[in-house]
């Protein structure tokens, strides 16, 4: 797991730029999100952030 003051911290280091960033913390879930239980959820978080932020999700083998 990562201390909450480093994923902070690298998330504030993104302030001055132009990226579109966000920070969501996950309760529960280790750093290896393939491998851990809950990554479904953890998926279609990012895919409602992406869908937000004008990023379309591409079917597989399309």
């Amino acid at each position: 797991m990562v201390p909450d003051a480093v994923t902070r911290s690298a998330y504030k280091r993104y302030g001055d730029s132009s990226a579109v960033t966000d920070l969501k913390q996950f309760a529960d879930r280790g750093h290896s999100l393939v491998f851990d239980s809950g990554w479904r959820s953890v998926a279609d978080h990012v895919l409602v952030w992406l869908a937000a932020n004008g990023v379309e999700a591409v079917a597989a083998g399309g």
